[in-house]
């Protein structure tokens, strides 16, 4: 009996152990208004002096324009914002010898428990481009971005950067964010990425005076990047 009362306690213990370690795995962290301060506060930095207008940022004179179609829920996008697409902001679009566009292209939120959320969480980015600021929209959702396939996207989640983005009129940014003009443009871009053939994000096109690379697929490097810029300037 005392054998059979061990093994139960040791059969007991492993469940727990591992109920806590799915459950660790399984969950997001709930961001916080700091958090998302904090963020706003880093992005609005990285991207200070630097034109924007619309999802565009970069210098309209710049002779390269690098293009990515992404899904902000995308945890891929994510890394290749915060990594090789951070650099080449800090570097080659800081300088005006590159502009950067951002559009549309559903994949993670696809998995989503609430798939139609897609429109309205690019759209709300788009938006924020009506004030000059969708790059910081967009690179604050990447920094507070939760577990691919939770339902973390919210309008609580979507008015919270809004909210911590410095120089952004919130009432303002809550009207446009409802307006089909910008669900329009987010489905023209899904649009457009399906008539080329994209089925991934991200999607990156570098185009320049000699034509167009090879689309890059993935999260790229940095290394990568300029070696496509270079090919078509």
């Amino acid at each position: 009996m005392q054998l059979l009362g061990g093994v139960l306690l040791a059969a007991i213990a492993v469940v727990a152990v591992a109920i806590a370690i799915s459950s660790s795995g399984s969950s997001t962290p709930k961001a916080t208004p700091s958090a998302f301060k904090g963020a706003a506060s880093t992005v609005d930095a990285s991207l200070s002096g630097i034109p924007q207008s619309g999802v565009t940022i970069g210098s309209p004179n710049a002779k390269v324009t690098v293009t990515e179609y992404g899904d902000l829920q995308c945890p891929i996008c994510r890394d290749f914002a915060l990594g090789a697409e951070n650099q080449l902001i800090s570097n080659d679009v800081k300088a005006g010898r590159v502009k950067l566009v951002y559009k549309s292209l559903e994949t993670a939120s696809g998995s989503s428990p609430n798939p139609g959320i897609f429109p309205t969480q690019q759209a709300a980015a788009y938006a924020a481009g009506a004030q000059g600021k969708a790059w910081n929209y967009i690179l604050v959702f990447y920094h507070q971005q939760g577990q691919e396939g939770t339902a973390y996207v919210n309008q609580t989640f979507l008015n919270d950067i809004a909210q911590s983005i410095p120089g952004l009129n919130f009432s303002k940014w809550k009207s446009n964010s409802s307006s089909s003009t910008y669900t329009a443009q987010v489905q023209s871009d899904q649009q457009q990425a399906t008539t080329r053939g994209f089925s991934s994000t991200p999607t990156i096109v570098v185009q320049g005076p000699k034509g167009a690379a090879q689309p890059i697929v993935g999260n790229t490097d940095y290394g990568t990047l300029q070696s496509a810029i270079k090919s078509v300037s």
